[in-house]
């Protein structure tokens, strides 16, 4: 893969990259630079890549653990009082706003499934992938954190 292809597929997904991130990260210079250095870091392993078909869910593992590095160096820094980062993807009603509220409330480990399920689209077993757990696994946690959601909605 070139340059000109590799930045042809991260144009592609971009969005999808930042929101991955901030919904990890909560926080929108973390996030931006957690995606820069996870482009610098893909670009730098690029012939590491096996099969060019997997280049999304390949950047996407590289983002996940660079927001799970971001997240040890921030240690216990507060996270900003109001994350936007799901205003791109829910209605601006009310009910938006208490979505997007009661996810920044979910611990990481059911936020993220969810975030990838129901709002990116990734399948369980896609979602297994990326976060590397079994695919039932992935399923429980998405169920657990989509209970938690509505008990925190109620």
């Amino acid at each position: 893969m070139d340059k000109a292809e590799f930045s042809r597929r991260v144009l592609a997904c971009q969005n999808r990259l930042y929101r991955v991130a901030i919904a990890i990260l909560r926080a929108d210079a973390d996030a931006q630079d957690a995606a820069q250095e996870a482009l610098l870091r893909a670009w730098k392993h690029l012939p590491s890549l096996q099969d060019a078909r997997y280049f999304e869910t390949w950047l996407l593992r590289i983002l996940i653990r660079e927001c799970q590095r971001a997240l040890k160096r921030r240690g216990k820094r507060p996270l900003p009082a109001e994350s936007h980062w799901l205003e791109n993807r829910a209605a601006p009603s009310d009910s938006g706003a208490d979505l997007r509220d009661a996810l920044n409330q979910l611990e990481l480990k059911y936020r993220l499934p969810v975030v990838l399920h129901y709002i990116e689209g990734y399948s369980y077993a896609q979602v297994a992938e990326l976060l590397r757990l079994s695919e039932s696994a992935a399923a429980w946690r998405t169920r657990q954190g989509v209970e938690k959601l509505r008990n925190l909605l109620l």
